[in-house]
């Protein structure tokens, strides 16, 4: 017969727990502020407002914003706000030539505060070999191919807008799209190759 560990030494949790329990007693605990560090900010009281203009925060962009959306479209090329059948917003735009629309989903009854964001580009496009997608979908996490019902090309990135995004969270969705523009159709259809 041999000698055998109790399980939780087996796993180190007694081991964490130790190291865990010395770390936070009140002898470990040191705090330090250092005032010349421009991160290091004092805690705001409860209930104090914070002015936007003198927070170093990231503006956040609600989720019925739709002016401030379509104006960081429209600095990656053409694009206009209009509404689908159920009066859900719809920004349709043009980038670098290849036509695409950012569907607003999941709106309220009132079509305003919607919840996903969904950039989608559709190619008519025939005979596109599923191995592509595939491919292309292994390659690129944030986006999402397929071939419609028609056999028809589609890419899609989807955005989460609840709690609103920030101004650098969306210009960098727009980056990932006009990437994705860009490598769609070379990757998958073999345009320019």
């Amino acid at each position: 017969m041999f000698f055998r560990l109790p399980r939780r030494m087996r796993t180190g949790l007694s081991t964490a727990i130790l190291l865990v329990g010395a770390a936070l007693s009140p002898a470990a605990i040191a705090v330090s502020v250092d005032d010349d560090i421009p991160s290091a900010k004092a805690p705001v009281a409860t209930g104090e407002r914070i002015d936007p203009a003198k927070s170093d925060m990231p503006e956040i962009i609600a989720a019925d914003d739709l002016a401030a959306m379509l104006d960081l479209a429209r600095g990656y090329g053409e694009a206009e706000l209009t509404t689908i059948e159920n009066g859900d917003p719809v920004i349709v735009g043009e980038i670098s030539g290849v036509a695409y629309q950012l569907f607003f989903l999941n709106c309220a009854d009132d079509h305003t505060g919607c919840a996903i964001m969904n950039f989608y580009a559709i190619w008519d496009v025939q005979d596109v070999a599923i191995s592509a997608i595939n491919e292309f979908n292994r390659m690129q996490p944030f986006n999402k191919a397929y071939l419609t019902a028609d056999n028809l090309p589609v890419v899609e990135l989807n955005l989460s807008t609840v709690g609103g995004i920030t101004r650098g969270q969306l210009d960098a969705a727009f980056e990932r799209w006009t990437i994705a523009l860009a490598e769609f159709p070379r990757q998958v259809l073999g345009e320019g190759r």
